[in-house]
């Protein structure tokens, strides 16, 4: 039956007349005789592949009917296709192109086809394109590179080329991306990185003046102000006992206040050298680190009753020295602002933070409101209604500090519940 099947039998009435007569002339020739049972048989066949054939002609007719469908939904994508797509031939020649690479180059496409594609590429970028071609079709691997184009034959283009050769090695296929905004925006950027680079090199300038400046300044002012600590001294032991109270107390407040400059004097000299200064990461036991601390901290007023808290075995690897400068800072604050509790608690700890430990100083005392949270670690800025001591630097250079060592530091608290300092270090 298969043999029958694939047979290219008549579809007619006449085809069926000449098919039977065949085939009764051969049975003759054989010297059969056709009874009329085997003439239904055949003529029954015959029907059958009438109705095969029948069937796979319509066959046909669906599956032509949707190639061309199919063929109109790729033609589409390919026309439309964000990119231009370009068939090339070993000379450059342009074999096909859709519809986005006719608009790219600023020209119909039934005028593009049969011209060399060489001639919509700028002057300078011919020969890198020219290469580009050669490796292409020689190394049969996807090949990279960007031209500069002339669209509708003046304006310049900026394109990205990707291409491939045919089995053939015949012609190739490209796929080009315009990409003149991305080299715009490059060339803004190198623009950018150029100017700060210079800004940059302005600003190591300028902070290399401000410390010497600052050094300079600290220098002439330390002067002044040794002179008059001096003479605050001698007027009091000669002529204290001459003058009375009041004036004892002018001469008293300016003393004091000189050794206050002097102490700013450094704390500012301190400030700057903390960006500068080198690194040297070792391991730190901050539990130790903090028991001491305390322990220096209880020595300047015993008769505070105030309890701290302070875990063993809490170690990282840092800087030792600057360390100490982020204690000191964080629980000297802890421990001015709490003076005037009776009680005072001081807590040093260890905890987590987007799972990296994150370490904590925390204190019962006044608090403060988190809507002044950001200014807590910008110079010379104070909490308002604060009492306590102190320059208002002591934050911003612990957050030099962390900063430095790759971490960050932020605070949390409320107002009468007391105030807790986290800080990271990488």
């Amino acid at each position: 039956m298969q043999t029958d099947k694939d047979m290219n039998m008549p579809t007619t009435a006449a085809g069926l007349r000449r098919a039977e007569e065949q085939l009764t002339a051969k049975a003759l020739e054989a010297g059969l005789s056709r009874t009329g049972d085997e003439t239904q048989r055949l003529l029954h066949e015959l029907q059958v592949h009438q109705i095969e054939l029948e069937m796979q002609n319509a066959e046909l007719r669906q599956a032509g009917e949707e190639m061309e469908t199919a063929l109109e939904k790729y033609t589409d994508l390919y026309d439309f296709a964000p990119v231009g797509y370009f068939t090339l031939d070993r000379d450059g020649v342009v074999q096909a192109a859709n519809l986005t690479a006719a608009g790219l180059l600023g020209i119909e496409r039934a005028r593009l086809l049969g011209r060399r594609f060489g001639h919509f590429v700028a002057d300078e970028a011919r020969p890198a394109f020219a290469a580009f071609l050669t490796r292409v079709l020689e190394s049969r691997a996807k090949e990279v590179c960007e031209v500069a184009l002339l669209k509708g034959g003046t304006q310049p283009l900026f394109v990205q080329i990707e291409a491939v050769a045919a089995a053939s090695g015949q012609e190739c296929r490209a796929a080009i991306i315009d990409i003149s905004t991305r080299r715009q925006l490059e060339e803004r950027l190198d623009i950018l990185h150029t100017d700060l680079a210079a800004r940059a090199t302005e600003l190591v300038a300028a902070n290399i003046e401000l410390e010497a400046f600052n050094y300079t300044v600290s220098h002439d002012l330390r002067k002044p102000l040794t002179l008059i600590n001096s003479y605050c001294q001698v007027v009091q032991e000669l002529c204290g006992s001459k003058l009375d109270g009041q004036c004892r107390g002018y001469i008293r407040d300016m003393y004091e206040g000189t050794l206050r400059m002097n102490r700013l004097i450094d704390t500012l000299l301190d400030f700057s050298r903390i960006a500068h200064v080198e690194m040297r990461q070792e391991k730190v036991d901050l539990s130790t680190m903090a028991k001491n601390v305390a322990r220096e901290l209880k020595v300047t007023a015993p008769e505070r009753r105030v309890s701290f808290r302070i875990p063993e075995g809490i170690v990282v690897h840092g800087d030792a020295a600057l360390l100490r400068v982020v204690l000191d800072n964080l629980m000297g604050n802890a421990w001015k602002h709490t003076g005037n509790r009776e009680e005072t608690v001081i807590e040093f700890g260890m905890t987590d933070s987007a799972g990296k430990p994150a370490f904590f100083v925390r204190d019962n005392g006044p608090g403060f409101d988190m809507a002044l949270a950001d200014t807590l670690f910008i110079p010379f800025q104070r909490l308002p209604g604060t009492d306590a001591e102190g320059s208002g630097i002591g934050l911003a250079t612990v957050e030099r500090i962390v900063r430095r060592h790759g971490g960050r530091i932020w605070a949390e608290g409320k107002p009468g519940a007391g105030a807790t300092f986290h800080f990271t270090l990488e």
